[in-house]
């Protein structure tokens, strides 16, 4: 039996990779090279130890059998990723928005970020998303 056979059958039923896994593999390779930089300090010391935190973190939930269990963890560390990142696209839009032409709102249900012309009194906004309107004040 070739290798490739052997490890599909030995990977099967188990979870695999996710968001959360290649984000705990990403912190892990970044904390490994930032002791790298502080080899034989007290930072050192304190980052090696969690980033074996997280590789250990990635191969279990790579090999877990507990799919269910993996799933949601996965969904929570989505939601509040996505809040993270959608807050500095946010200040991002904000910042780059410096001619006053557009104003920046966002969806009361799905947050999304809409940009409206200035200036036009009392609008309503239908998010293109979702489809959920909105008046606002321009």
């Amino acid at each position: 039996m070739r290798f490739r056979e052997r490890f599909q059958r030995m990977m099967y039923g188990r979870y695999g990779s996710d968001q959360l896994g290649i984000f705990c593999f990403v912190a892990y390779l970044v904390l490994w090279v930032l002791s790298m930089f502080f080899r034989g300090t007290r930072i050192m010391m304190v980052l090696t130890p969690v980033s074996y935190l997280f590789v250990l973190a990635y191969f279990f939930r790579f090999f877990s059998r507990n799919i269910y269990k993996r799933q949601q963890e996965n969904q929570k560390f989505l939601q509040i990723f996505n809040r993270v990142k959608n807050f500095f696209k946010y200040l991002k839009m904000k910042f780059t928005e410096r001619d006053g032409v557009k104003k920046l709102f966002r969806c009361p249900k799905c947050h999304q970020i809409i940009r409206v012309p200035k200036g036009r009194g009392k609008i309503a906004i239908t998010c293109p998303k979702c489809r959920f309107e909105f008046i606002r004040r321009t």
